[in-house]
């Protein structure tokens, strides 16, 4: 390509990409940035995530790399692909140009070594099809076989083939994901393909596995109210679960997985069968579990709540007052000592765990008038709730 180009490589970078590209010719092998980082320094966006692929064996120019400027390097096998952390802060996904196959639809690609056009058309989205050369005599070239740019300026999700949804259905969150991150639109066709892959229920093709990676990548979204719109116009929120919708909670917890703990305690009794649904782990799932019991029983709860926990309740729960998620101010040791046994101490300690939900008492000492007044009698079961 001769003329200006319309993208360039930030100068912070030039030197390490640079560095790599001529350890590359030296080996006989093409080098290439690709995908999400050619789009962002169009957008002059910065980035530390930076994909490169090259037409040769990667594992030496890992090696190089973590050599050169210190850092680690994890392979992925299965790919020919290298996860390298460099202490610069720095981080490079390198991978071997290839050319993909799909033996059945919804499953991991076959892969064999190809050139870097065929390793732009296995991408998910023209937007993500365009290359920038880190060779010496060609630094920061720009080759976009597919239209990436003109995509690009027209806001514009495009699939690069019509099996493109069939071979791999995670690209129908990703499609909505950014989209609702750009505020882009699909392309016309692209969206009718989009629609018939949910008629034809694609995403269950899926893992549970793959599907749940997917949507936590939403979770992250900053956009994640205009994201989960587009899922439900287009039917895709009944693959992650029935009944999950927006919540205006979510607008209140910053984390992925407050997140997630609000669209559990969001879905009421359904809450506890989606987080099971959800492939996240066990640690993870018990917490929110926990915060979800609580939150479906609109009491305040008998031991602490995590910080995570307090925050998806009263994300949910946005009018709670302050001492509704303190751990109950009586214990049954309190109760036996005013003279109660048996389904009486249960039943006072589910009244005052209700009443300091409600912001009815507030200290440990409003928490013993209330009990000395509806269950101090021993003959006396006050107003307690039926079993």
């Amino acid at each position: 390509m001769k003329g200006k180009n319309p993208v360039s490589i930030p100068k912070k970078y030039q030197e390490i990409l640079f560095s790599i590209g001529t350890y590359a010719e030296k080996l006989g092998t093409k080098a290439w940035i690709v995908g999400g980082a050619v789009r962002d320094f169009y957008f002059g966006r910065d980035t530390l995530d930076i994909d490169l692929s090259f037409e040769g064996n990667v594992d030496p120019l890992a090696g190089f790399a973590v050599k050169r400027w210190g850092g680690s390097k994890h392979k992925f096998s299965q790919f020919s692909t290298f996860r390298v952390n460099l202490t610069t802060g720095l981080k490079l996904d390198m991978v071997r140009a290839r050319r993909e196959s799909y033996p059945r639809a919804g499953v991991l690609p076959e892969v064999t070594p190809s050139c870097i056009k065929d390793d732009l058309f296995r991408r998910d989205f023209t937007a993500n099809s365009w290359a920038l050369s880190i060779m010496p005599g060609s630094f920061g070239v720009s080759f976009d076989p597919f239209g990436a740019q003109k995509d690009i300026d027209a806001g514009i999700i495009r699939i690069l083939h019509p099996k493109s949804f069939l071979d791999d259905p995670t690209r129908m969150c990703r499609a909505v994901r950014f989209a609702g991150r750009f505020g882009w639109k699909l392309a016309p066709k692209t969206e009718e393909l989009l629609k018939e892959a949910v008629k034809q229920q694609y995403p269950l093709l899926l893992s549970r596995e793959r599907l749940t990676r997917e949507f936590l990548k939403i979770n992250k979204e900053k956009e994640i109210k205009r994201i989960l719109e587009m899922m439900r116009m287009y039917g895709m929120l009944q693959f992650v679960y029935p009944g999950l919708e927006w919540h205006d909670g979510l607008n209140r917890v910053k984390t992925v997985d407050e997140r997630l703990g609000v669209m559990v305690c969001s879905l009421g009794k359904s809450g506890e069968e989606f987080l099971k649904s959800m492939r996240v782990k066990k640690e993870l799932a018990q917490e929110i579990l926990e915060a979800w019991k609580v939150s479906e029983s609109c009491h305040a709860p008998l031991r602490a709540l995590t910080p995570m926990q307090q925050a998806i309740i009263r994300a949910v729960h946005p009018g709670l007052k302050k001492y509704a998620l303190e751990p109950c101010f009586l214990r049954g040791r309190d109760l036996k000592e005013l003279g109660l046994a048996g389904r009486r101490i249960s039943c006072a300690l589910e009244r005052c765990c209700r009443m300091q939900w409600d912001g009815k008492v507030s200290s440990r000492e409003d928490a013993l008038k209330i009990v000395q007044v509806c269950f101090g009698s021993p003959n006396c079961m006050g107003d307690v709730p039926s079993a």
